[in-house]
């Protein structure tokens, strides 16, 4: 059952509202045209001829891994760490004459958050950030949480005190591809009895959530920021397809950056 009560919309990011998302005030914030749809539609067909179907989780298709899918393969994990800079470029490239939709978004963090924003690093290296993802007819992604210390032990990531997912939607399905979030966490000492069945936190069984959801229809050029503690999915794709420039940023506390990654 919808419901859209803790789903914050806005015209603008600011502190406030970053605060009150990582407070669990709201599971989910919406600005509207955060990016000119326009722009958004042009950038998404350039990135559909050019996406590499090679690389993505099986989920969706993707130009580069994602770091849940390199923690445990070192090749995979170089080319990860060398796709940093180049994604950075190539989206500058594809976007001209106007800014890249991952610039904007970590200028407008960086302009409102005390500490500012940068890239997240692991061993002493940049990861990327802005992934782009690819979700046809038929894919779905299952009720799940995104949760960086159950991924990589590492002081970085457990001095993180909360997360959250990004996505710009540069194009979106004729049906189907809703954002659905809950009101609801499975804290890290459930989540450690239940592990074992729900690797990287995903595919958490329905009848387990509450019966009320936040479900999200977003257009193109929107930004849509959700706490990744919150359990989340993506509907299933009826008809068409939908494309996002996709990460994650971290709250390690106001007085520091937040880290940016995917």
């Amino acid at each position: 059952m919808p419901s859209n009560q803790k789903l914050l919309t806005v015209e603008n990011l600011d502190e406030r509202v970053l605060r009150d998302l990582f407070d669990l005030k709201y599971v989910a914030v919406r600005v509207p045209e955060f990016y000119d749809a326009t722009y958004s539609k042009s950038l998404a067909d350039l990135l559909y001829q050019e996406i590499d179907d090679s690389a993505g989780s099986g989920i969706y298709e993707s130009n580069i891994d994602s770091f849940w899918n390199v923690t445990k393969n070192a090749e995979r994990q170089e080319r990860y760490f060398n796709s940093t800079l180049p994604l950075q470029h190539r989206l500058r490239r594809l976007s001209a004459p106007h800014p890249s939709p991952i610039d904007l978004l970590r200028v407008t963090l960086d302009e409102n958050w005390p500490g500012g924003s940068t890239f997240m690093s692991m061993t002493s290296r940049k990861m990327p950030f802005g992934i782009t993802r690819l979700w046809r007819t038929g894919s779905e992604g299952l009720p799940h949480q995104d949760v960086l210390h159950r991924e990589f032990d590492d002081p970085m990531t457990n001095a993180i005190v909360g997360q959250l997912g990004v996505n710009i939607y540069l194009d979106t399905a004729e049906e189907g591809g809703e954002l659905e979030t809950w009101d609801h966490v499975i804290s890290d000492e459930e989540y450690s009895g239940i592990s074992g069945q729900y690797p990287g936190s995903y595919g958490y069984p329905r009848d387990m959530l509450p019966d009320n959801s936040v479900l999200i229809s977003p257009q193109p050029g929107d930004l849509v920021l959700v706490n990744t503690a919150c359990v989340h999915a993506i509907r299933t794709i009826t008809a068409g397809r939908r494309i996002t420039l996709s990460g994650f940023v971290g709250n390690l506390g106001p007085d520091l950056p937040l880290r940016c990654w995917s």
